[in-house]
């Protein structure tokens, strides 16, 4: 009897212990499931995001981040977080994207061991602050970047161009234009390999580089900057990927500035020819301008029936980005022109009545956002 007790003790431990080594794998199966789920559908996300497919983006990575939550793996979260926020940035909502950036720098905050993902988002945060033109939030958030860089001994070196590069850009917009200087020549020398859709690359500080030239009146070496930087993107991307309008609207810039219409008026048309093919917000931005620059190379050249249908499509641009505050100077003066262009070709009704929709504007916005020129930040 005694043995018999003894023996069923010993089977009840037996089962007992099966039974606690089941749930122990079931748990850790169900937790290797969640980490799955969230790792999975925030690198799904990334997909789509390269992609330019942001709605589909952002449905993954609300999931992901509910699912990180749900796991408790507070890094995942910030990491969802903060590539929810690049996907707001491409959709110029930069509140948004400003919003997640600090909830993911709060979170990694207390994490000493994951500084290079904090610097990282210091310097996005920075980014959108730049688009916001909060100069000075964005300089701080740049100095917590290489603070956090140098003290760990990271070694990034698209982090620190960026960071050099955002800096410059700041520098820019404030008119310290040697400053300017400075900073993009230090990123130059910063060997690049850009494997992401937001990555820097030489092309772009070559082109903010020569857009500092430009405004300091030394094109010969603007020439030769957006040159150099339109041959590396060709070679890197080919003749009609979306990062080159940038370049090709600059350039023509510059060939207006020098009373070189024709060649103005080819990279224009080159532009407007590439960005027709594009449907994300900021390309559609960038035709606008695109479309405003090749119509002002006709309007140089006394041809308002030429710039006439173009200005048109400019301004049905324009109207539609009226939600995002930094366009409004370009917006402006697309408008403008268009009413000046109406009235060359007597047709003083519809003159009026685009030159009443950017005094509205005007009054509307009461000049409180300035000019950004075509910059990388």
């Amino acid at each position: 009897m005694k043995r018999n007790l003894t023996l069923h003790v010993g089977q009840t431990r037996a089962v007992l212990t099966r039974i606690l080594a089941t749930c122990m794998f079931l748990i850790g199966l169900t937790a290797f499931s969640q980490k799955e789920d969230h790792t999975r559908l925030r690198k799904d996300a990334l997909n789509e995001y390269r992609s330019k497919h942001y709605a589909q983006a952002e449905g993954l990575l609300e999931a992901a981040i509910g699912a990180a939550q749900k796991a408790n793996n507070q890094f995942e979260v910030a990491l969802a977080l903060s590539a929810l926020g690049d996907v707001y940035q491409e959709e110029l909502r930069f509140g948004e994207a400003e919003q997640l950036y600090r909830k993911s720098i709060s979170i990694l905050l207390p994490q000493p061991t994951q500084s290079h993902a904090l610097a990282i988002v210091w310097r996005n945060l920075a980014s959108v602050l730049i688009a916001k033109t909060e100069y000075e939030e964005a300089l701080a958030a740049f100095k917590h970047a290489s603070k956090l860089m140098k003290a760990t001994k990271l070694v990034d070196p698209q982090l620190d161009a960026q960071i050099l590069n955002g800096r410059g850009v700041i520098y820019f917009y404030r008119r310290q234009f040697g400053r300017a200087k400075t900073s993009f020549e230090r990123a130059r020398e910063v060997p690049l390999v850009p494997g992401e859709t937001r990555d820097l690359s030489t092309e772009d500080v070559l082109n903010n580089l020569a857009h500092t030239y430009q405004a300091t009146g030394q094109y010969a070496k603007a020439e030769k900057t957006y040159r150099q930087a339109l041959n590396l993107a060709e070679m890197r991307l080919g003749p009609f990927h979306p990062n080159l309008p940038a370049l090709l609207t600059n350039l023509g810039s510059l060939y207006i500035d020098l009373g070189r219409y024709k060649d103005a008026e080819a990279n224009f048309q080159q532009a407007v020819v590439i960005l027709e093919k594009s449907t994300t917000p900021v390309d559609e931005n960038r035709l606008m301008e695109a479309l405003h620059g090749l119509a002002k190379t006709y309007i140089r050249e006394n041809e308002e029936s030429q710039a006439e249908p173009v200005l048109r499509r400019a301004s049905e641009i324009a109207r539609r980005s009226l939600n995002q505050p930094f366009l409004i100077p370009e917006i402006l003066n697309v408008l403008d022109d268009y009413s000046k262009v109406l009235r060359d070709l007597s047709n003083p009704v519809d003159a009026d009545r685009v030159h009443a929709e950017a005094q509205r504007i005007r009054v509307w916005k009461a000049f409180t956002v300035e000019a950004k020129p075509k910059l990388k930040r």
